[in-house]
């Protein structure tokens, strides 16, 4: 099928820039920010955004006004403009953190409408805010109102749906524009100094900010399957956040109310912690928190480090904390070279009444596929494989229109999930594909000895690395791996001519 040599396309990258219209301010004498001065044209917003508790410094004497505004930020930011109201909950991302300096203005934007995940339970905590998702947010903040249209920006198709909205208020209330040339680069970035200017445009505007209603929040249904782990060192953790990424699972970290030192975890003395809590029978070290609505989970994925040839005395405690009858028990560890041995029959007595599955050992920087070919190989009951009865829907918008994927559920398509969203560049390959190289290597773990794509089909092409989309009859290939279908925009996909660009992103 592929006998001619491809070429590697590059990546383009994008100088994005806001365009501001300055009105005229109040001179500044002293910022009270070594990396602000006094005249530069950003410095009556940032100095009113901080006069009014709206950004706060980058640190004690720094603003930072260059760095990308992250979406953590973003959330930070309206959650003061709100008057940072208590909250309660936790939140549902797997990528955020509790007790971070972010994590209560997550779980009040989420709660009330006012910014939602990527999908496949992820925040994007650290990505930078895009236009269009600055625009939303700060819209949904407002109450969602209504908007007239306007012209349109030159690039007006590029915008996503669930944004058109959101951009013609923020355009007809003069909070941002476009950014020369007719633009609007809705995957643009702003600097935390351009997110100044946009806010105080805002808050002297808004005399009286509407917050959305709260919405119930989500409980778990019936048949979750969650992946609890306790980890001193970190190792643990990371094969935990694997298997999390596999099954698209809640995750909960167990964590001592005393936590642990490395003087604790010195096992070369015998008086240390660690060795006298496991020499210890009765030693249950006590747990901060709990896992809510245990209730809702039939598979546990248990993991902890291997102490002395056993698991820490704490996954003791944890075992004896809820009714695990009739839950399916995964336990894995991690060790430097111990086998899991007893560790995890030595546990079974703690849930008699569990279903206990034979376990894993992994060392701490065991790979995403090695943790996924022993998942994959799990005799796991049908209800905590919900996930792959999800269909994923990824939205491609290009300059001749968009096309909508439905996704696989395979290891391919979790891996590629992570670099959402992305810009890639595309172009024609044979007369029936549209194909766009990659700068990260996904998992080929469910691959196919052969595969023979149809029209539409959305393949990787394992030996060159690249991402086919099929319009055309190419024939059976082996190295091939199915990743999902367009099921809409095929044909302007399929149009576009020479090189060009595709923003995707999981729909909402």
């Amino acid at each position: 099928m592929r006998n001619l040599k491809r070429v590697w396309t590059l990546f383009l990258s994008l100088a994005l820039v806001l365009s501001l219209c300055i009105p005229a301010y109040a001179a500044v004498e002293d910022t009270g920010f070594s990396d602000v001065a006094a005249d530069a044209w950003y410095a009556e917003f940032v100095v009113y955004c901080r006069d009014n508790g709206l950004m706060a410094g980058a640190s004690g004497t720094t603003f930072s006004p260059d760095t990308p505004t992250t979406r953590a930020m973003m959330a930070t930011i309206l959650y003061r403009l709100a008057g940072t109201p208590a909250v309660s909950g936790t939140d549902s991302y797997t990528d955020t953190q509790p007790g971070a300096w972010y994590s209560g203005a997550v779980l009040w934007a989420s709660q009330n409408g006012v910014v939602s995940g990527y999908g496949n339970g992820l925040f994007g905590t650290n990505d930078p805010l895009t236009r269009e998702q600055m625009a939303t947010m700060l819209w949904r903040y407002s109450g969602s109102p209504s908007a007239n249209a306007g012209s349109d920006f030159a690039d007006e198709s590029g915008i996503a749906s669930w944004a058109d909205t959101a951009v013609d208020w923020a355009r007809e209330n003069g909070y941002m524009g476009g950014v020369g040339a007719n633009l609007f680069q809705p995957q643009g970035q702003a600097t935390r100094a351009q997110m100044a200017t946009i806010l105080t445009r805002y808050h002297q505007d808004a005399e009286t900010p509407v917050t959305p209603e709260p919405e119930p929040e989500p409980e778990p249904e019936d048949g979750e399957t969650l992946v609890a782990y306790f980890s001193a060192t970190g190792n643990t953790e990371g094969i935990a956040q694997h298997i999390q990424t596999i099954l698209d699972t809640d995750l909960y970290e167990i964590v001592p109310e005393d936590p642990y030192t490395s003087e604790d975890l010195n096992y070369s003395n015998n008086d240390c912690r660690a060795n006298q809590e496991q020499n210890d029978p009765n030693a249950r070290p006590a747990i901060s928190g709990s896992v809510e609505n245990m209730e809702d989970y039939d598979v546990v994925f248990l993991g902890y480090p291997i102490w002395w040839g056993q698991a820490p005395k704490i996954i003791h405690t944890f075992l004896e904390s809820y009714d695990l009858d009739g839950v399916t028990i995964v336990p894995f560890c991690t060790s430097g070279s111990s086998s899991i041995g007893s560790s995890a029959t030595n546990l079974q007595s703690l849930a008699p009444n569990a279903n206990w599955l034979s376990g894993q050992r992994f060392s701490g920087s065991a790979s995403q596929d090695t943790v996924a070919s022993w998942v994959e190989g799990l005799d796991l009951p049908e209800a905590s494989a919900d996930t792959e009865d999800t269909q994923t829907q990824l939205r491609l918008t290009f300059e001749g229109g968009e096309a909508v994927v439905v996704l696989e559920y395979n290891a391919t398509t979790r891996d590629f999930l992570t670099m959402l969203p992305t810009t890639l560049t595309f172009e024609d390959y044979a007369g029936s594909e549209k194909i766009s190289y990659l700068t990260q290597d996904l998992s080929t773990a469910d691959a196919p000895a052969n595969y023979d794509p149809q029209v539409g089909d959305v393949t990787l092409y394992e030996p060159w690395g690249n991402l086919a989309i099929f319009y055309g009859d190419a024939g059976s290939s082996s190295g091939l791996v199915p990743m999902g279908r367009v099921i809409s925009g095929l044909e302007l996909l399929s149009g576009m001519d020479g090189e060009f660009e595709v923003s995707v992103a999981v729909m909402e």
